[in-house]
């Protein structure tokens, strides 16, 4: 199975986004009306380096009031805020208010860096402000820029280079982050054992092996290449802080392995290929609108990742494409709900329950799994990144490969071929609920 369309899509946008070089970020605005908003953050250890080069800035103010700003005016009133925390999250996304956020008290702490924007900076575009600051204190440190001067707007060009030291050695990974190349390799070598150890299974039990088996085999498969693409990505990224190209594969088996994924989780809970050798009207259009959000949802996904996050609609962006994602984790369950009901009424209507106990349970195991997968790396991860210290945030990341190996494990040993497995037909009455019929010999596609 190939999806040569998609993937050619995604490579288009790669080679046409204008992408941002790894943990070297450089953030273009233009005429960005915001107060505050956040750009970035880093975890940084004892003698960490925070290096930023702004230029080209511009001050857009009322032609009524332009005469107004001067450099008395506007002295502390357009800054970039540096700011500590001990744990993951930021404060606060961005805004759009009267308050002036780094002038309120209780918006700035003690360890917390104001770097004021000079006048001939702001009044001529050819000014250039760099900066480059030792850190003293370890910690999650927050980038912020706000504007204070009301009614007005504001385009500049920031290029920021983050990394941590360690004697003589340069390390652009956020000390949350460093060890995860190696975890990444790790958990790699762990999905491709799954993976040579399924395809085993599958040769030892040939006889009982359907479709659905190798696309599970391939799922896993995929899984482990976006794995080790992303080993070396980090690798990358922690000595150069460039991901040489690495990205680009991370992306493609990302995007393989996601929609693969997604599409196998629809045809396991229709029990296609399992309990019924076609799809209903119904399951087809579930799936169609399945890989077609998901798949705008992944390639969304990349353009977001390559931009800043501080650029204008970024936040929203990333919010809307949450919401697309749910939203298919949601309609991923449907399937294996209808197939838990038609054989709760097959087994009350023909009085065999025995016979369809197995699957039932094997069903709704199935969609404890599914809605559990979901909430753990939907929800639960997200929440661990931003309320962990910041040199454990690598913790996340673990819980949610270990989560996906489980759950590929799981399903594996729900679903598993065994003798006892046999198509069972369903059919589909007027009101389109599907109706149990006899059971049909098992397909053998090995």
């Amino acid at each position: 199975m190939t999806f040569p369309r998609p993937v050619g899509l995604l490579y288009l946008l790669l080679t046409a986004l204008p992408l941002c070089s790894g943990l070297v970020i450089d953030l273009k605005t233009k005429d960005d009306a915001r107060s505050v908003f956040h750009i970035t953050s880093f975890g940084y250890e004892e003698k960490g380096v925070f290096e930023f080069t702004l230029k080209d800035f511009v001050l857009l103010v009322p032609s009524s009031h332009k005469k107004e700003y001067n450099s008395d005016h506007t002295d502390g009133n357009l800054v970039f805020i540096l700011q500590s925390t001990k744990a993951g999250g930021v404060r606060l996304e961005e805004g759009t208010t009267d308050t002036c956020f780094h002038k309120t008290e209780d918006n700035i702490g003690d360890n917390d860096m104001i770097i004021k924007i000079p006048y001939n900076v702001i009044t001529n575009q050819k000014e250039m402000l760099h900066k480059k600051i030792v850190i003293e204190n370890p910690g999650s440190y927050h980038l912020y820029f706000s504007n204070c001067l009301t009614g007005t707007h504001v385009g500049f060009d920031l290029e920021l280079v983050q990394y941590n030291t360690f004697g003589a050695e340069k390390v652009y990974l956020p000390a949350g982050k460093a060890i995860l190349p190696s975890l990444y390799g790790f958990l790699c070598v762990a999905f491709f054992a799954s993976f040579v150890f399924w395809i085993v299974y599958l040769f030892r039990n040939k006889q009982y092996v359907v479709s659905i088996h190798l696309l599970m085999a391939l799922v896993v498969l995929f899984k482990a290449c976006t794995l080790f693409s992303e080993a070396f990505e980090y690798h990358w990224l922690k000595t150069t802080g460039r991901p040489h190209g690495w990205n680009i594969a991370f992306y493609i088996f990302s995007f393989l392995k996601g929609m693969l994924l997604f599409m196998v989780i629809v045809l396991i809970g229709t029990g296609w290929s399992y309990l019924k050798p076609y799809l209903t009207e119904q399951d087809k259009q579930i799936m169609l609108v399945v890989i077609v959000v998901q798949a705008l949802v992944n390639v969304a996904m990349v353009m977001l990742d390559e931009t800043a996050p501080g650029a204008i609609g970024w936040l929203t962006w990333r919010d809307l494409l949450h919401l697309l994602d749910m939203l298919c984790c949601c309609a991923i369950i449907l399937p294996i709900v209808w197939s838990i009901r038609a054989l709760s009424a097959s087994a009350e209507r023909d009085g065999k329950a025995a016979r369809d106990a197995d699957r039932l349970k094997q069903f709704r195991n199935f969609y404890g799994v599914v809605v559990a997968y979901i909430y753990i790396t939907r929800v639960v991860v997200f929440l661990l990144d931003a309320c962990l210290p910041f040199e454990y945030t690598w913790l996340a990341n673990v819980f949610s490969e270990a989560t996906s190996l489980f759950f590929y494990v799981g399903t594996g040993w729900i679903f598993r071929p065994q003798g006892r497995n046999s198509f069972m037909k369903i059919g589909v009455d007027d009101t389109g609920d599907e109706m149990d019929a006899e059971p049909i010999p098992m397909m053998n596609t090995a």
